[in-house]
């Protein structure tokens, strides 16, 4: 685990002694690819079959930009990342309220647990994996998802966001394994298959950081508008038309063909195309 209270301090050292490698080793790490740590004064390699790698930190809102630069943006980087992003409406005021300790020695107790867990070791003397197989009901359910979640895929114009959404495609198998996996260490249910109630509950999950990751493309999208083209965003209405929106535009200082182009450059991003001559703010 890498555990950064700043994410920023992460991802600027990228490539700081090399050029390219780490970010591509993060890429890879992703995926569990078969990775090796040679490095110039060790004595000896490290050979790593199947790394797994969790990176918690915290980033501000005005700095989001900053993770997207160069090729994050568009070589799966940033799609790679779950964002918790709480709609705080108001700031959070100061209250006696704490949660008991009782809730940290559980939670504990459920960890230690699943750790504790018995495995069994190959002719190698490496752990042999268990598989768990969806039950029928569970894997219906699931391929409804999918099928509902490709063809917003089918729909979306931005590149960017059909990317974020087959990484979410992988996400949602591994919550349910992690789901199912908890479940069972609570003594909620068994470990033979992954069952219905699990996988309706990644796809809450799942659904909660799809919405997430389009909050932060918005953001992201926000941060390189100059303050007239976002002085029109805050304008136009969460639905509008061609006519009303050129109106806002003209209003505003900007030229038709000028906002035709604005327009069309962020379908996808800002905003979503409904139909002919009728389009809808992707983040009202």
């Amino acid at each position: 685990m890498l555990v950064a209270d700043e994410l920023s301090a992460w991802f600027k050292n990228f490539n700081r002694y090399n050029n390219g490698s780490e970010e591509q080793f993060w890429l890879s790490v992703f995926s569990a690819k078969t990775t090796m740590s040679d490095r110039k004064n060790a004595k000896s390699s490290i050979f790593i079959k199947r790394p797994y790698i969790s990176v918690i930190g915290t980033i501000q809102k005005k700095i989001l930009n900053e993770l997207a630069k160069g090729e994050r943006s568009s070589n799966g980087f940033i799609d790679r990342i779950l964002f918790v992003m709480p709609n705080l409406q108001q700031k959070a005021r100061w209250n006696d309220k704490e949660l008991s300790e009782d809730i940290e020695q559980e939670w504990n107790a459920v960890i230690d647990r699943l750790i504790q867990s018995e495995y069994k070791l190959n002719e190698h003397g490496e752990i042999e994996p268990q598989i768990l197989f969806f039950s029928d009901d569970a894997k219906k359910r699931l391929y409804e998802w999918q099928h509902h979640f490709s063809e917003l895929c089918d729909r979306e114009t931005s590149d960017t966001i059909v990317s974020i959404y087959c990484k979410l495609e992988i996400y949602i198998i591994r919550f349910c394994l992690i789901i199912q996996l908890a479940r069972w260490t609570c003594g909620e249910c068994d470990k033979t298959c992954i069952d219905l109630l699990t996988v309706e509950r990644a796809i809450k999950l799942t659904e909660y950081f799809k919405e997430s990751a389009l909050s932060v493309q918005n953001i992201l999208n926000e941060n390189a508008l100059n303050s007239q083209q976002q002085t029109i965003v805050n304008l136009l209405p969460p639905s509008f038309t061609t006519a009303q929106a050129i109106q806002v535009a003209e209003q505003n200082g900007m030229k038709e063909r000028t906002f035709q182009r604005f327009l069309n450059d962020n379908i996808g991003t800002l905003f979503r195309k409904e139909k002919h001559g009728e389009y809808s703010k992707i983040n009202p």
